[in-house]
C-alpha cells in the first residue's frame, strides 16, 4: 500500500489483496454507520475486484 498526498488530494495504491480485503472490511459495516465516502469506496472497490477473494 502506498499513500500520496497532494494539496488536497490523496491517491492510494493497493495490491489487488488489498483492496480485497478493505473491501470485505467495509462489508462487514451496517449500511447505516458507514458515511457516503466509505459507501462510495466499497462500491468502488466491489467494481475493480469483484473476482478476487481474500487471503
Amino acid at each position: 500500500m502506498q499513500i500520496d498526498r497532494s494539496n488536497n488530494t490523496v491517491r492510494l495504491t493497493l495490491t489487488a489483496e488489498e483492496a480485497a480485503a478493505i473491501r470485505d472490511d467495509l462489508g462487514q459495516i451496517w449500511a447505516d454507520k458507514v458515511s457516503t465516502a466509505g459507501d462510495q469506496t466499497h462500491s468502488l472497490l466491489e467494481s475493480v475486484t469483484e473476482d478476487q477473494p481474500t487471503a
